[in-house]
C-alpha cells in the first residue's frame, strides 16, 4: 500500500513539474487520504489553485496542509509562506512558533521571517531572524538588515541603528538599509551618511534596480539636513528612474474609483444583522499613505478601547476569497463589484480572519491606507463598523507621496502629474462618501489634528460613538509596522504643514495640475 502510495506521488510531481496540473491534480487528491504524503498533496493542490486563480480552494487546501505540518520545518517553511498569501495570518504565526519549537534549518527560519516582516509582523519575524542569525547567519548583510527594520518598528532605534550599520558593513550598496536609516533621526551621523550614500550611488549603473531607492534615501538625508539645493534634483532624478521601472495605468486606476463609487449604492448592513453581535469590531483609518493616518491611530487607539491591529491586508484578501479570484491583497474594480449577499459574507470572513487581533478590547484599529477604496464594502459588510477618514492639504499630500519610496503599492507616486490626479479621485470619493456614510465615518483633518491633537480627536471618538479607555497613555506605545513608525513616535506638531513650500518652485507644476482639476494648497478641509 505504502509503496503504491509514494509511487502515485512520483508520478503525480513529474506531471506537475512539466507543468501540467490537470494530469497531476486528480493523483494528489487521491493521496489526501494517506497521512504520510496529504499534507504535501495539500500544498500542491494549494499552489495550482492559486496559479489557476482560484481563491476559495487555495485557502482550503493551505488549511489542509496546515492540519499536518508539525513535525517538517521543510513543509512548515512553504505552508506559512502559503497561508500568508491567502490570508489565514493567524495559522501563519502558528507555523512560525512551530519553527521556533524545532531544529529548523537556518534558511527556513530566515525565510519565514523575511515573509513576516514583509507583512509588518515584527513580533512574529524578530525571533525567527534573530535564531538563524544565532545558528549562523550573524554576518549576512540581509539578514541584519530585517532585524534592523523589524527592531525600528519596535521602537527600539538605538538597536535598529547598530543592525543597519551592521549590515552596510557587510554590503555598502543594501539600498534598503540606507533607506531605513535615512528615517532615522540621527544627526550627529548624518554627514557621514550622505557621504556613503554618495559613494553607494556613484559604484552602481544608473538602470540598476537599487539606483532609485538609493536616491531616495539620499534625498532624505540632505533634506534633513537643510540642503534643499541639493536635495531636489536628487528625488526627481531618483522618481524618474522609478517610474521607468513600474506599469501604471491611469484608466484602471479611473475605473478603480468609479467602481469604489458605485459600491457606495450598496444598502448599509442593519444593526439587527447577525455580524451586529457585542463581539469585537473593527475601526478603520483610511486616507492617502503619508498623510497622517499613522500618527492618528495611535492617538485614537491611546484614548479608546482599541487593539493596533496596524495594515492589514484582510480585506482585500478575504474579497478575493468571496469573489473567488486569487491575487495580491490590492483592490481592482472587478472585486468591487460585489452585491449585498457578497458584502455580508464579506463581513463574516473579514471578521473571522481578523477578530483576533482585538485581544480582549472592544475595537481593533486596522489601518491599511487603501481601505478607502472600499468604503462601500465596509458600510454594507460590517453592520458595527466605523471609520475614520483622514485628509490632508493636496500638496503637502502630493509631495509626501512623491517624497517617499513604496516598494510595491502607489505607483502613481513617482510622477507630479499622476499623484495629482490621483489625489483629485481621492477627493471626490471622500465627498461622495462624506454625503452618503452618515455617522458611522468622521472625518479628520490632518492641518486640525496638528494644531490640536486631542480636541480633534476626542470629536472624532464623540462623532463615531466609540468607547474609550479608562486611562490613556501619554505617547505611542508598541509596534508601529509602517512607513511612518519612526515620525509616529515623535510629539505631534504643525511643522509639517505646508512641507512643500521648501521646494515651491520645483513643484510648481504639481500646483498647477491641481489648481486644474480645482484643488489648490490650502483649500482641503475635513
Amino acid at each position: 500500500m505504502q509503496a503504491d502510495a509514494d509511487a502515485r506521488w512520483q508520478e503525480a510531481e513529474r506531471f506537475s513539474a512539466a507543468g501540467q496540473d490537470a494530469r497531476a491534480d486528480p493523483i494528489y487528491r487521491s493521496l489526501l487520504g494517506v497521512r504520510e504524503h496529504a499534507p504535501w498533496a495539500h500544498l500542491r493542490l494549494a499552489v495550482a489553485a492559486l496559479r489557476a486563480g482560484d481563491a476559495q480552494a487555495s485557502e482550503a487546501h493551505a488549511l489542509g496542509a496546515f492540519g499536518g505540518a508539525w513535525a517538517d520545518p521543510e513543509l512548515l517553511e512553504l505552508v506559512a509562506k502559503l497561508l500568508l498569501r491567502t490570508g489565514c495570518v493567524r495559522e501563519a504565526l502558528a507555523c512560525a512558533e512551530a519553527l521556533l519549537r524545532l531544529d529548523a534549518p537556518t534558511s527556513a527560519l530566515a525565510e519565514v521571517g523575511k515573509m513576516l516582516s514583509d507583512h509588518m509582523l515584527p513580533e512574529a519575524a524578530l525571533p525567527l531572524l534573530q535564531r538563524a542569525m544565532a545558528k549562523g547567519l550573524s554576518r549576512a548583510p540581509m539578514v541584519q538588515y530585517l532585524v534592523g527594520l523589524n527592531l525600528l518598528y519596535a521602537g527600539r532605534h538605538a538597536e535598529a541603528l547598530e543592525a543597519l550599520e551592521a549590515s552596510l558593513r557587510g554590503n555598502p550598496d543594501l539600498a534598503p538599509a540606507h533607506w531605513a536609516l535615512a528615517k532615522l533621526a540621527d544627526a550627529p551621523t548624518r554627514a557621514a551618511r550622505i557621504d556613503r550614500l554618495r559613494a553607494a550611488l556613484d559604484r552602481i549603473p544608473p538602470d540598476a534596480q537599487d539606483a532609485p531607492l538609493l536616491g531616495y534615501a539620499l534625498f532624505h538625508e540632505l533634506d534633513r539636513a537643510g540642503d534643499t539645493a541639493a536635495a531636489w534634483p536628487l528625488l526627481e532624478q531618483a522618481m524618474r528612474r522609478r517610474r521607468a521601472q513600474v506599469r501604471y495605468d491611469e484608466s484602471a486606476q479611473d475605473a478603480l474609483f468609479d467602481a469604489a463609487a458605485r459600491a457606495l449604492e450598496l444598502p448599509e448592513a442593519s444593526a439587527n444583522e447577525p455580524l451586529h453581535d457585542g463581539g469585537a469590531q473593527p475601526l478603520f483609518v483610511v486616507g492617502m499613505p503619508r498623510t497622517g493616518t499613522t500618527v492618528i491611530e495611535q492617538h485614537l487607539c491611546a484614548r479608546t478601547d482599541a487593539a493596533s491591529a496596524g495594515e492589514l491586508r484582510d480585506l482585500a484578501l478575504q474579497l478575493r476569497r468571496v469573489t473567488g479570484r486569487a491575487g495580491p491583497p490590492h483592490f481592482d474594480a472587478q472585486q468591487l463589484a460585489i452585491d449585498a449577499g457578497q458584502a455580508r459574507e464579506l463581513g463574516a470572513r473579514y471578521l473571522e480572519r481578523s477578530r483576533w487581533r482585538a485581544q480582549g478590547h472592544a475595537l481593533y484599529l486596522d489601518k491599511w491606507p487603501e481601505n478607502y477604496l472600499a468604503i462601500g464594502l465596509i458600510l454594507a459588510a460590517l453592520p458595527a463598523a466605523r471609520v475614520v477618514w483622514v485628509r490632508r492639504d493636496p500638496m503637502d499630500a502630493c509631495f509626501s507621496n512623491l517624497k517617499e519610496w513604496f516598494a510595491a503599492s502607489y505607483f502613481y507616486s513617482y510622477d507630479m502629474g499622476e499623484v495629482a490626479r490621483h489625489c483629485a479621485r481621492f477627493e471626490r470619493l471622500h465627498a461622495l462618501a462624506r454625503s452618503r456614510a452618515g455617522a458611522r465615518v468622521a472625518c479628520i483633518g490632518y492641518e486640525d489634528f496638528a494644531r490640536a491633537p486631542e480636541a480633534t480627536i476626542e470629536r472624532a471618538i464623540d462623532a463615531l460613538g466609540i468607547p474609550r479607555r479608562a486611562a490613556a497613555p501619554s505617547a505611542p506605545q508598541g509596534t508601529i509596522a509602517t512607513a511612518s513608525a519612526a515620525q509616529a513616535r515623535e510629539a505631534v506638531s504643525t511643522r509639517h504643514i505646508g512641507a512643500w513650500r521648501r521646494y515651491a518652485q520645483p513643484l510648481a507644476p504639481l500646483r498647477a495640475e491641481l489648481e486644474r482639476l480645482g484643488l489648490a494648497a490650502g483649500e482641503s478641509r475635513a
